[in-house]
């Protein structure tokens, strides 16, 4: 049975909303994986988390006085980062509240809330008219979202002509057996299509495809990384969740990384709105 979107969206906000303080210790302030140069690069995930940051703004190719959206924001990590390294203004949405709250509290801190915006909104009914940002990214939010099509039609409704994209998802590289897709389908995510479909939803959405990059084996290492914080902070989050229930959890975010570890695969891909 497919599931309502609405309650579909109820379950990544509460996902979220209960488990910020574990996802704020294992990763920071960037929710996303980290990005090696090679499995002799001796960066730390958090190294990692800002130069796929890096690489991301890079790739939006914006400056002053342009407007992107961040679509699926997290806490804001990498909105405040394309704010800052390239002087554009940037709205960030995500459906948790406590997300949107935290990530105001850190643009209020780190200086930036005069061109840090953040909203609680939906990926597929965004709040905003059409034509009226110069780029948007989506870093791993599409794999919360089932109906990815509306998303990318949404995206492209709001970018003016000659818009940026840029998408940073995971893709299916093997098919999941059953005990893999049990365990992914625990969590508020839909099972990610391979990266050729991504490439013709991209294209059917109306945007022409820039760059497709398989960066698989440059976030390969967040897995392992994943693991040892977990293990890392497990003693300092016990008494915020108490030991029962972070067992469960650790468990629960140790399995997916094996999934992911053995199934999926990672695309970069930078495309634009015809002008």
């Amino acid at each position: 049975m497919t599931e309502d979107p609405a309650t579909r969206a109820e379950r990544v906000a509460m996902f979220y909303d209960l488990m910020g303080t574990f996802l704020d210790a294992v990763y920071g302030d960037n929710l996303h994986y980290g990005y090696w140069s090679d499995e002799h690069d001796p960066a730390t995930l958090a190294q990692a988390q800002t130069r796929l940051n890096d690489e991301l703004a890079g790739r939006l190719a914006v400056g002053p006085g342009d407007h992107v959206l961040d679509v699926g924001c997290g806490t804001g990590g990498p909105t405040r980062h394309v704010a800052r390294v390239t002087g554009a203004e940037v709205s960030g949405v995500s459906l948790s509240g406590r997300q949107v709250e935290r990530a105001g509290e850190l643009a209020v801190k780190e200086g930036l809330a005069d061109r840090v915006r953040f909203a609680r909104a939906d990926a597929t009914a965004l709040p905003y008219p059409d034509r009226c940002f110069d780029a948007a990214l989506a870093l791993e939010v599409l794999v919360h979202v089932p109906d990815k099509a509306a998303a990318l039609d949404q995206v492209h409704r709001v970018l003016r002509p000659g818009g940026r994209l840029v998408l940073a998802e995971l893709t299916l590289v093997r098919p999941m057996d059953d005990a893999q897709a049990r365990i992914w389908s625990t969590m508020p995510m839909s099972t990610p299509p391979a990266a050729p479909a991504y490439v013709e939803l991209v294209r059917t959405a109306g945007f022409e495809v820039v760059d497709v990059v398989d960066a698989g084996p440059h976030v390969r290492r967040s897995h392992q990384a994943t693991r040892e914080a977990v293990a890392r902070e497990r003693e300092r989050l016990a008494g915020t969740y108490g030991p029962r229930v972070l067992r469960q959890v650790s468990e629960a975010v140790l399995d997916l990384q094996a999934v992911a570890e053995s199934c999926l695969g990672y695309l970069l891909l930078t495309a634009h709105k015809p002008g």
